[in-house]
């Protein structure tokens, strides 16, 4: 392959130009991670090791009184300890309030269930009791290649999609609407997993999942990214050579169920890092179209800096002003 071999000083220039783009683009796919992480851990010690709920229980079976209780559930819920729940009670009285509230969404007691022990008054339920197929439709005329979800243009394990190749010829397709759940049919183990930031349509071997309750979307998409999940949606498939789920047995999904409210608190409490990832991967592909725009430019001399700019200017100076 060949191609256009600027000088070895402008190599650098136009390395140190892009650099930092690259490094941007890095940095906001590790906070997006880190997001994901977050929202899952913080499910896993509500709705699968009951964390909040066990705090409880020892508080009182170490003869510790109801209010014991509770400020034990405070200390699993947040990381922090007595002294600086105390703290936090002085300096920021509204966000302790919010975190007593959702304490007290915790019971104190495990019960037992077809599921094994869990927390009392939760349900032992299956996937069809909080979510449901939405079967609304929508115009291919309305579409783009930016709105139209194909299972081709899902990235596999759980990394969201990407923009559509083509548009299908069908006159309507399958729609879906923000918040709504959508996982891809076609060989589960890939886990394709998106929760909708827009609406738009999809193609039918796209499940798109509704969460029966208006509040509880993050919890039934983290219900859905566990890998048993998945797992389940593979052992209930049919077809080998390509296996499709089978979406009356996936609604048969058994399933931990927290009261509503509790359900309704988590969605409420992760929304805000799905709307940051949200930014972060918009900001990313702004920064990948300038960058794949920027390189040919520099690399054809299309778009050149004079010799003595280049040598007064500070490449980061460039690189910001660029993005």
């Amino acid at each position: 392959m060949s191609f256009p071999l600027p000088p070895v000083q402008y190599q650098d220039f136009i390395d140190s130009l892009l650099r930092p783009v690259d490094d941007k683009i890095q940095l906001n796919h590790q906070i997006n991670q880190t997001l994901e992480q977050m929202a899952q851990a913080i499910f896993k010690s509500w709705f699968v090791d009951f964390e909040p709920v066990k705090a409880k229980i020892s508080a009182l079976e170490a003869g510790g009184t109801e209010e014991d209780a509770l400020l034990a559930a405070m200390q699993v819920i947040s990381g922090k300890d007595a002294d600086q729940l105390a703290q936090m009670q002085a300096e920021q009285p509204e966000q302790y309030a919010e975190l007593r509230t959702t304490a007290e969404l915790f019971p104190s007691a495990m019960q037992d269930s077809e599921l094994g022990e869990i927390p009392e008054g939760w349900e032992a339920g299956k996937l069809k009791d909080i979510a449901h197929y939405p079967n609304d439709r929508i115009s291919t005329d309305v579409l783009s290649l930016d709105t139209y979800v194909s299972t081709e243009c899902m990235i596999e394990n759980k990394k969201g999609v990407s923009a559509a190749a083509s548009l299908p010829t069908a006159v309507t397709v399958p729609s879906f609407r923000t918040n709504q759940v959508l996982v891809s049919n076609i060989r589960p183990y890939f886990k394709k997993l998106w929760l909708a930031q827009y609406a738009g349509g999809r193609s039918p071997d796209v499940l798109c999942f509704e969460s029966t309750n208006p509040q509880g979307h993050g919890f039934l998409f983290n219900v859905l990214y566990q890998d048993h999940f998945f797992d389940y949606m593979m052992r209930t498939s049919k077809g080998a050579k390509m296996p499709r789920g089978d979406k009356k047995a996936v609604m048969e999904f058994d399933l931990t169920i927290p009261s509503s409210d509790l359900v309704a608190r988590y969605s409420q409490r992760i929304s805000e890092f799905y709307e940051f990832a949200a930014v972060k991967k918009s900001e990313n592909e702004m920064l990948t179209r300038l960058r794949d725009a920027l390189l040919p430019k520099l690399l054809s001399g299309e778009l050149t800096l004079p010799d003595t700019e280049v040598a007064q200017t500070e490449p980061q100076d460039v690189a910001n002003a660029a993005v």
